[in-house]
């Protein structure tokens, strides 16, 4: 490098110190003011006079004498070089210097971690955005852990098996999770499917030798059964037979449904005792609808046993068409037939509709009555007396008191000869299966038939361990949400009080695992092998003769148990508890070792749906404002299922987030790339679709998938979780907060 070198003068005294003798390299140019001569310097410059520094360097030309007298006295060098001789020689100079390099080393010590944690620490979450503003994106989540147990992966397959990867779920939720219903057989069914599979291969296998061998003479004699049987047409002979066209009617039918009520299930009532709510329980004999629901025979006394759910009635059962054909005579003609077919058909529709409508599931409109003669002036279209028994002294409660005026209205429109025709055609329908034979058929008929003894088959199948473990889970998931809905700001006053009230019991009746017991209900039975329709006649009159023997001043308690196979959570008034069903416990999506959201969007929705219609029925003007057009052709019954359903929906979800927030603390499934909400959701809408085809709901229709997508968005915060943007119609039906 060419640097430029100030020239120095020397001081003319050895003593005191001395300035440095080097200050420059390479080639220095140096031009005196007084002779305007140019002396050219090489290498090292060395100016001064001994001293300790020794010799100056001598220069490598000769120097005119002149020269170097004239540099030393040039002011200009000294204004030059005074800076850095204090700067070299300055002592607070060099304090300032070591000062200053330990505050940059020490500042470089403190933020050396902070620069590797900023160098260190994530970037921004990627977003997701449905357009340019910045409102229309999401924040796409970390991926939770991973549950790689066997069973998980299991759940995975069967979910991604009714999946269809290729459609957007907010804006066709239904083709998303469920578009392929009938397909795989990897795909986890309904809990009543999965019940009814289990009964037909034990009443198939297990039912030949032991002390369930009755019963699988009675699982045969359904699968021979023939709509033209003598005994079919001898027994309806004994109860009048037809009446035909043109004939005197009689002038009344009670002494028609007191034959009938003798011999087999009463197609227009019910009467049966049952014990009411309380810490002293009194029997009560309860006036309702017609009791003989299609998956139980139940015994006139309710509390001596398991008691039947809830049901839906047929608006035409399936046999009654080729029943009639094989009941009315030869000799009438083909007009004659079709006039009286369509009376019969017209009549039980119509009969079946208001059942649909006016049938009570609780004791909300219900009176009562302190005798039989106030029973007979309140509704006298029935002889009573011939009815209830006579030395009956207790209260009498009208269950469903709408029911018997839209009775007695629908009985004074008909004639009393088709009236006659069409309830000997109830009467064999309600005790032939609910069908043409088959397997399903036949197990449904046959859990119908002895509900008690195939209960204990069903339970035989199962550990006492997994029965206990397996319950005490429901219990503790029923406590969960109970104590989240007791937060709920719109929960006050009576609502309130009967949820802190609200018990659940998904206990088993212990009778079921006594063996003694149930083989000494089926030492009493003499089953036929090849007439079904005689041997339900047979349960029925043991049944009435075991109603017969009951101590009615005995006190009981007051305990709803479920019968295990029938798998419908239900929630029971006079017990004002949730009973559960042993086989809605035991399906695939409610095992232990699968994270908590599988447990919720199936066990958990169903046991919020309960808790809600049993805490409060505050719901008519919400069908209306919020059940979309769609199910407009549903009955109002059906309408408020639906909004029920939907608020089961908002509480389980709610409840699953209380306990662990959307994502932390649960496993995702391995397989499946989705987040533990969404699964919850995609779970809740495949359980909905199994459990509607399985009973004869069309899920293909447009309606059910505009139903199907209602739910979903009411169910807490769907559109969120799938990250819809506002258009879709995850988002725009959210309409609904039922709570």
């Amino acid at each position: 490098t060419n640097a430029t070198s100030c020239p120095t003068a020397s001081s003319s005294s050895s003593s005191g110190p001395k300035p440095p003798t080097n200050f420059g390299r390479g080639r220095v140019s140096l031009q005196s003011s007084t002779t305007g001569t140019t002396s050219l310097v090489t290498g090292t410059s060395g100016l001064g006079s001994g001293g300790s520094n020794g010799p100056a360097a001598a220069p490598s030309g000769p120097v005119p004498p002149g020269s170097r007298i004239a540099s030393l006295k040039n002011p200009v060098g000294w204004v030059c070089c005074a800076p850095c001789i204090w700067l070299r020689s300055s002592s607070a100079v060099h304090k300032m210097a070591i000062t200053a390099a330990t505050l940059l080393v020490t500042s470089l010590l403190v933020a050396s971690p902070i620069l590797f944690l900023i160098s260190a620490a994530p970037s921004q979450l990627p977003r997701d955005c449905f357009g340019a503003d910045e409102d229309d994106c999401h924040p796409t989540p970390a991926p939770p852990p991973v549950c790689a147990d066997p069973i998980c992966r299991a759940a995975a397959i069967s979910i991604s098996s009714r999946m269809n990867w290729d459609v957007e779920p907010c804006r066709e939720f239904k083709n998303y999770s469920c578009s392929t219903m009938e397909s795989s057989l990897r795909a986890v069914k309904s809990a009543q499917e999965l019940a009814d599979a289990q009964m037909q291969q034990l009443l198939s296998l297990n039912t030949t030798s032991g002390i369930f061998r009755k019963l699988g003479r009675l699982y045969g004699s359904c699968l021979r059964q023939e709509l033209n049987d003598t005994s079919i047409r001898r027994r309806l002979d004994q109860l009048g037979g037809y009446l035909h066209i043109g004939s005197v009617g009689p002038q009344s039918i009670s002494p028609l449904v007191a034959k009938i009520q003798a011999i087999g299930p009463l197609p227009l009532i019910g009467i049966y005792y049952d014990l009411s709510y309380g810490r002293k329980p009194q029997t009560l004999l309860i006036i309702d609808g017609p009791n003989t629901p299609p998956n139980i025979l139940e015994n006139p006394v309710r509390w001596n046993g398991p008691r039947a759910p809830p049901y839906d009635v047929e608006e035409v059962p399936d046999l009654l068409d080729e029943l009639i054909n094989t009941f009315l005579p030869l000799g009438l003609s083909s007009d004659q037939r079709q006039s009286e077919r369509n009376l019969i058909f017209s009549f039980i529709r119509e009969l079946n509709q208001i059942r649909r409508n006016y049938v009570q599931k609780d004791f909300t409109s219900s009176y009562v009555l302190n005798n039989v003669t106030a029973l007979s002036n309140a509704h006298p279209f029935l002889i009573w007396t011939e009815l209830v028994p006579g030395n009956w002294t207790g209260p009498i409660v009208i269950r469903s008191p709408e029911y018997l005026r839209q009775l007695r209205k629908l009985l004074l429109q008909y004639q009393n000869r088709v009236i006659h025709n069409a309830l000997l055609m109830l009467f064999a329908l309600n005790t032939l299966p609910p069908g043409r034979p088959s397997p399903l058929v036949c197990t449904r008929a046959t859990n119908w038939a002895l509900p008690e003894v195939t209960s204990a088959l069903f339970v035989a199948q199962y550990s006492e361990e997994v029965i206990r473990h397996a319950i005490q889970r429901t219990e503790e998931m029923f406590e969960n949400m109970k104590q989240h809905l007791k937060r709920a700001p719109s929960l006050r006053g009576a609502a309130l009080v009967r949820l802190s009230q609200l018990k659940v019991q998904a206990k088993v009746w212990p009778t079921l695992f006594n063996r003694t017991e149930i083989a000494s209900v089926l030492d009493e039975l003499e089953i036929s092998s090849d007439n079904w329709f005689e041997n339900v006649l047979k349960i029925y009159e043991i049944n009435n003769n075991r109603t017969k023997a009951v101590n009615f001043t005995v006190d009981s308690s007051q305990t709803a148990y479920a019968y295990p196979q029938i798998s419908k959570v239900f929630y029971d008034t006079l017990s004002h508890s949730i009973v559960v069903p042993l086989s809605v416990i035991l399906v695939p999506y409610f095992n232990p070792v699968l994270p908590p959201y599988l447990h919720y969007a199936s066990l958990g929705t169903t046991l919020a749906k309960e808790i809600l219609r049993s805490i409060t029925k505050a719901f008519e003007t919400k069908i209306m404002q919020c059940v979309p057009g769609a199910v407009s052709v549903f009955s109002n019954t059906s309408r408020m299922e639906l909004l029920i359903h939907s608020g089961g929906l908002q509480i389980a979800y709610h409840t699953l987030l209380s306990l662990s927030g959307p994502i932390k603390g649960m496993n995702r499934l391995l397989g499946l790339s989705l987040t533990p909400p969404q699964i919850f959701f995609l779970i809740s809408a495949q359980q909905l679709c199994a459990e509607s085809d399985y009973i004869g709901i069309d899920v293909n229709s447009s309606d059910f998938d505009e139903i199907l997508a209602w739910l979903i968005s009411q169910g807490g915060s769907a559109s969120d979780v799938f990250q819809c943007h506002s258009t879709t119609k995850l988002s725009y039906q959210k309409n609904c907060d039922i709570w």
